[in-house]
Protein backbone atom coordinates (compact mmCIF):
# COMPACT_ATOMS: atom_id res chain seq x y z
CA UNK A 1 0.00 0.00 0.00
CA UNK A 2 3.10 2.32 0.66
CA UNK A 3 3.93 2.27 -3.22
CA UNK A 4 0.49 3.25 -4.64
CA UNK A 5 -0.08 6.06 -1.63
CA UNK A 6 3.72 7.43 -1.97
CA UNK A 7 3.65 7.50 -6.23
CA UNK A 8 -0.25 9.16 -6.00
CA UNK A 9 1.26 11.70 -2.84
CA UNK A 10 4.22 12.40 -4.55
CA UNK A 11 2.23 13.01 -8.13
CA UNK A 12 -1.03 15.06 -6.46
CA UNK A 13 2.18 17.31 -4.47
CA UNK A 14 4.40 17.81 -8.03
CA UNK A 15 1.53 18.41 -9.78
CA UNK A 16 0.01 21.11 -7.81
CA UNK A 17 3.14 22.82 -6.68
CA UNK A 18 3.90 23.31 -10.81
CA UNK A 19 0.24 24.54 -11.69
CA UNK A 20 0.49 27.01 -8.67
CA UNK A 21 4.03 28.25 -9.98
CA UNK A 22 3.19 28.49 -13.54
CA UNK A 23 0.20 30.41 -12.37
CA UNK A 24 2.31 33.00 -10.46
CA UNK A 25 5.52 33.09 -12.69
CA UNK A 26 3.17 33.21 -15.95
CA UNK A 27 0.15 34.67 -15.09
CA UNK A 28 -1.16 35.52 -18.21
CA UNK A 29 -2.71 32.64 -20.80
CA UNK A 30 -0.21 31.92 -23.79
CA UNK A 31 3.23 33.41 -21.45
CA UNK A 32 5.98 31.25 -22.17
CA UNK A 33 9.43 30.67 -20.76
CA UNK A 34 12.44 28.02 -21.67
CA UNK A 35 12.52 25.19 -19.87
CA UNK A 36 15.24 23.32 -21.70
CA UNK A 37 16.17 25.26 -24.54
CA UNK A 38 15.38 23.67 -28.24
CA UNK A 39 13.58 21.23 -26.21
CA UNK A 40 11.01 22.27 -23.71
CA UNK A 41 9.30 25.22 -22.90
CA UNK A 42 6.56 26.29 -20.29
CA UNK A 43 3.48 27.80 -21.90
CA UNK A 44 0.43 28.89 -19.43
CA UNK A 45 -2.43 26.77 -21.52
CA UNK A 46 -5.84 26.45 -19.51
CA UNK A 47 -7.30 23.23 -21.09
CA UNK A 48 -11.34 23.01 -20.88
CA UNK A 49 -10.84 19.39 -22.36
CA UNK A 50 -9.23 15.99 -21.28
CA UNK A 51 -5.80 14.81 -22.90
CA UNK A 52 -6.11 17.36 -26.48
CA UNK A 53 -8.77 18.63 -25.50
CA UNK A 54 -11.50 16.26 -26.17
CA UNK A 55 -14.75 16.49 -24.46
CA UNK A 56 -13.44 20.70 -24.42
CA UNK A 57 -16.99 22.29 -23.11
CA UNK A 58 -18.16 19.41 -21.06
CA UNK A 59 -16.55 20.15 -17.22
CA UNK A 60 -19.76 18.60 -15.45
CA UNK A 61 -18.74 15.32 -17.29
CA UNK A 62 -15.48 15.04 -17.38
CA UNK A 63 -15.74 15.95 -13.06
CA UNK A 64 -18.24 12.93 -12.84
CA UNK A 65 -16.32 10.75 -15.08
CA UNK A 66 -12.79 10.90 -12.97
CA UNK A 67 -14.63 11.26 -9.55
CA UNK A 68 -15.90 7.80 -10.56
CA UNK A 69 -12.37 6.69 -11.89
CA UNK A 70 -10.87 7.84 -8.49
CA UNK A 71 -13.78 6.10 -6.51
CA UNK A 72 -12.75 2.94 -8.11
CA UNK A 73 -9.13 3.07 -7.54
CA UNK A 74 -9.43 4.07 -3.70
CA UNK A 75 -12.47 1.03 -3.61
CA UNK A 76 -9.42 -1.27 -5.26
CA UNK A 77 -6.53 0.13 -3.64
CA UNK A 78 -5.89 -2.91 -1.32
CA UNK A 79 -6.39 -5.76 -3.60
CA UNK A 80 -4.25 -3.41 -6.23
CA UNK A 81 -1.60 -3.25 -3.32
CA UNK A 82 -1.03 -7.13 -3.00
CA UNK A 83 -0.33 -6.91 -6.76
CA UNK A 84 3.16 -6.20 -6.28
CA UNK A 85 5.06 -2.65 -5.82
CA UNK A 86 5.25 -2.30 -9.52
CA UNK A 87 1.11 -2.60 -9.74
CA UNK A 88 1.10 -0.45 -7.06
CA UNK A 89 2.95 2.36 -7.47
CA UNK A 90 1.40 2.48 -11.57
CA UNK A 91 -1.89 2.64 -10.02
CA UNK A 92 -0.79 5.10 -7.26
CA UNK A 93 0.37 7.44 -10.37
CA UNK A 94 -2.71 7.32 -11.95
CA UNK A 95 -4.45 8.04 -9.27
CA UNK A 96 -2.35 10.88 -7.81
CA UNK A 97 -2.71 11.92 -11.52
CA UNK A 98 -6.56 12.10 -11.88
CA UNK A 99 -6.63 13.99 -8.65
CA UNK A 100 -4.27 16.62 -9.38
CA UNK A 101 -6.49 17.14 -13.00
CA UNK A 102 -9.59 17.05 -10.42
CA UNK A 103 -9.00 19.48 -8.78
CA UNK A 104 -7.65 21.88 -11.09
CA UNK A 105 -10.77 21.17 -13.07
CA UNK A 106 -13.29 21.02 -9.91
CA UNK A 107 -11.84 24.50 -8.93
CA UNK A 108 -11.13 26.36 -12.06
CA UNK A 109 -13.46 25.25 -14.57
CA UNK A 110 -10.21 23.82 -16.67
CA UNK A 111 -6.67 22.53 -16.35
CA UNK A 112 -3.91 24.36 -16.37
CA UNK A 113 -1.22 22.41 -18.32
CA UNK A 114 2.15 24.32 -19.36
CA UNK A 115 4.28 21.70 -20.83
CA UNK A 116 5.23 22.41 -24.48
CA UNK A 117 7.63 20.41 -26.97
CA UNK A 118 9.70 22.48 -28.54
CA UNK A 119 11.76 20.10 -30.52
CA UNK A 120 13.75 19.65 -33.33
CA UNK A 121 11.78 15.88 -33.63
CA UNK A 122 9.12 16.44 -36.14
CA UNK A 123 6.55 14.26 -35.05
CA UNK A 124 6.89 16.21 -31.05
CA UNK A 125 6.29 18.93 -32.62
CA UNK A 126 2.34 18.98 -32.78
CA UNK A 127 2.46 17.39 -29.17
CA UNK A 128 -0.57 19.01 -27.63
CA UNK A 129 0.68 21.06 -24.24
CA UNK A 130 0.74 18.83 -20.52
CA UNK A 131 1.20 18.60 -17.06
CA UNK A 132 2.44 16.57 -14.08
CA UNK A 133 -0.87 15.17 -13.85
CA UNK A 134 -1.31 14.01 -17.68
CA UNK A 135 2.89 12.41 -17.14
CA UNK A 136 1.78 10.52 -13.63
CA UNK A 137 -1.07 9.11 -15.67
CA UNK A 138 1.29 8.09 -18.87
CA UNK A 139 4.19 6.66 -17.01
CA UNK A 140 1.49 4.58 -14.92
CA UNK A 141 -0.31 3.21 -17.68
CA UNK A 142 3.40 2.37 -19.12
CA UNK A 143 3.77 0.61 -15.79
CA UNK A 144 0.71 -1.84 -15.96
CA UNK A 145 1.92 -2.52 -19.02
CA UNK A 146 5.20 -3.55 -18.37
CA UNK A 147 4.00 -5.22 -14.82
CA UNK A 148 1.66 -7.43 -17.19
CA UNK A 149 4.54 -8.31 -19.54
CA UNK A 150 6.36 -8.92 -16.65
CA UNK A 151 4.18 -11.66 -15.01
CA UNK A 152 2.88 -13.09 -19.02
CA UNK A 153 6.46 -13.63 -19.94
CA UNK A 154 8.25 -14.62 -17.31
CA UNK A 155 10.46 -18.28 -18.10
CA UNK A 156 8.66 -20.94 -16.01
CA UNK A 157 10.70 -22.28 -13.40
CA UNK A 158 10.69 -25.78 -12.18
CA UNK A 159 7.53 -24.79 -9.63
CA UNK A 160 4.84 -23.76 -12.30
CA UNK A 161 2.74 -22.36 -9.67
CA UNK A 162 2.13 -18.28 -11.15
CA UNK A 163 3.53 -15.55 -9.04
CA UNK A 164 1.99 -13.62 -6.96
CA UNK A 165 3.68 -10.24 -6.56
CA UNK A 166 5.74 -8.07 -9.04
CA UNK A 167 8.47 -9.25 -6.87
CA UNK A 168 8.17 -12.52 -7.70
CA UNK A 169 8.39 -12.27 -11.33
CA UNK A 170 11.42 -10.37 -10.80
CA UNK A 171 13.15 -12.86 -8.80
CA UNK A 172 12.72 -15.67 -11.52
Amino acid sequence: MRFLLGAAGLALVLDIASKVWVRANLPTVGDRAELIPGWIHLQHVQNHGAAWSVLAGHTTFLIIFTLLVIAALAFSAREIARQGPLSAAAFGLILGGALGNFIDRAMQGYVTDYFDLDTPVVWLQTFPVFNVADSALTVGVVLIIVAALLKQFRPLPNDTSPPKTDADVLAR
